[in-house]
């Protein structure tokens, strides 16, 4: 509700620059200016409405990510040694060949003496997909 409110003002005030002369760039700078803000807030909006389609929950808010910057596997955007979106898709790439394989083993080997543990191994890489999986969406739709 609140983006379509943001795209319906913005929308109006540029529907208003038509009434300035060409020459009166200074009447249009505060005008401009103000679509400006209301676009970068209702930017803002729109990756809150992705981030919670894709992970079913709201952003944090900067002090929530401040406060579990301590936890394992959390990156936030003053963590310099934190992987970026691109490392962190590449060991993705390398978990999901992994549950492939130990999928494929437990499939053809249903009875074989590892099983048990191959079973246990591709429930811990699923988890650590998951994992990454919300790492990339936060690192992708974080604020600034």
């Amino acid at each position: 509700m609140r983006a379509d409110g943001l795209h319906k003002e913005a929308a109006f005030l540029s529907n208003t620059l038509h009434e300035f002369a060409d020459s009166d760039v200074a009447g249009r700078k505060p005008v401009v200016d103000q679509i400006l803000s209301i676009r970068s807030e209702w930017k803002k909006c729109m990756k809150a409405i992705e981030y919670f389609e894709k992970t079913g929950m709201l952003p944090a808010t900067p002090l929530e990510t401040s406060a579990v910057a301590g936890k394992s596997g959390v990156v936030t955007p003053g963590n310099t040694n934190a992987p970026g979106v691109a490392d962190l898709k590449v060991e993705l790439s390398r978990i999901n060949v992994n549950i492939s394989k130990y999928q494929k083993k437990i499939d053809d080997k249903p009875d074989h003496k590892k099983a048990e543990q191959w079973a246990e191994d591709l429930a811990k890489m699923k988890a650590m997909k998951q994992e990454i999986n919300q790492s990339i969406v936060a690192l992708t739709y974080e604020t600034a």
